[in-house]
């Protein structure tokens, strides 16, 4: 009888043993699924917080001491998690309205934009309308005026100025040209077209007068 009751203890030990390494087994189990159900579930938040800052029907405008009038008008942008001046826009236009000469027309698929300085890079498929000209490339850069302290400390920086770049196609009543950079002085509104390499001339089409 003795005997009998320390098998059945033994065997009573053994299942209670099982059991607990059973349980501990799939606990931490689903208690690793559950930790990766709360992560990806946290990722998610992120996700619908950074689309918080997507702006629909954007408008910036401003104007320079000669009385021109630069606005940005873009179907939506987002502002940047790193700089709150800068916004990154979809179906952009940018409109350059002169006192005096043939208003600007600028469009591009994308672009980065300082709301504070107005400092604007637009890319793909970029085209600037000026009168009865048209010029395109994949890449423009806009700067208006700089405040007096930036100039201090970099007297040659940019200003007052349009530059597009790459692949860019010029085209006017009669002629085409093809060239690297076409350079628009929003001051003078005088144009310059070069090509980054001295030995490499801007080609033309038909008749230029």
């Amino acid at each position: 009888m003795e005997r009998k009751t320390i098998i059945q203890f033994l065997i009573i030990s053994i299942l209670v043993i099982i059991s607990i390494f059973i349980y501990k087994l799939y606990y931490n189990k689903d208690s690793q699924n559950e930790v990766k159900i709360k992560e990806e579930s946290l990722s998610g938040n992120k996700i619908n917080n950074e689309g918080q800052n997507l702006i629909l029907d954007i408008k910036y405008t401003s104007n320079n001491n000669q009385g021109d009038i630069f606005e940005i008008v873009a179907d939506y942008g987002e502002t940047s998690l790193v700089d709150p001046n800068l916004m990154f826009l979809t179906d952009v236009t940018g409109n350059i309205i002169f006192k005096e000469k043939d208003n600007i027309k600028l469009n591009s698929d994308f672009a980065s934009f300082n709301t504070k300085s107005f400092e604007t890079t637009f890319i793909k498929n970029v085209k600037i309308i000026r009168g009865d000209q048209t010029i395109t490339g994949n890449e423009l850069y806009l700067v208006l005026e700089q405040n007096e302290k930036v100039i201090e400390d970099n007297p040659d920086i940019d200003q007052n100025l349009i530059r597009i770049s790459y692949n860019v196609l010029f085209k006017s009543p009669g002629y085409t040209l093809k060239a690297d950079v076409i350079e628009i002085d929003l001051i003078t509104k005088n144009m310059n077209i070069f090509m980054n390499k001295k030995l490499k001339k801007v080609t033309a089409t038909g008749d230029i007068k």
